[in-house]
């Protein structure tokens, strides 16, 4: 006995953003770190509060686009699949116009087949998330399925 279709999906990367994270946390340390130490230096250059300022800015700037991996999310309903990637806003497809969902086996994410051989890469499904992502393909193929007005 199988379990009931979901009636909507949501993904967002796991592993990747829980390690994103982590060196995000790192890197800002490090810059915090060569801010504070940087007028003690032995070479006789001079060193301002401006500087030191400019190289913990510089690591705010890194942090966030490290961060920029745990943006990826993935909606999908009755309508069709909204989509959002590493930058920028959500994309809506409708299922009227996927032909397939799948997961290339040497592939990391997982992507959308249209019309045309055109594919929108699901970069919220990945394959380091293992059983999440099969859980999560299983319930975008039954969606899939379910919406696509028997062309699937």
């Amino acid at each position: 006995m199988s379990a009931p279709a979901a009636t909507e999906v949501t993904a967002r990367p796991y592993k990747s953003a829980r390690i994103s994270i982590v060196v995000a946390a790192v890197v800002l340390v490090a810059f915090l770190i060569c801010a504070v130490l940087l007028p003690r230096t032995t070479d006789g250059v001079t060193f301002t509060g401006a500087d030191q300022v400019g190289i913990f800015g510089c690591g705010v700037l890194v942090a966030i686009g490290i961060l920029c991996f745990t943006r990826p999310r993935l909606r999908a309903g009755a309508s069709g699949v909204d989509t959002r990637s590493f930058f920028g806003g959500y994309r809506h497809v409708d299922w009227g116009l996927v032909t397939a969902v799948e997961f290339p086996p040497k592939g990391r994410f997982a992507r959308l087949v249209l019309p045309g051989d055109e594919l929108v890469t699901l970069y919220a499904v990945q394959r380091g998330d293992a059983e999440r992502s099969v859980v999560i393909m299983r319930q975008l193929r039954a969606l899939h399925a379910a919406h696509s007005d028997g062309r699937g």
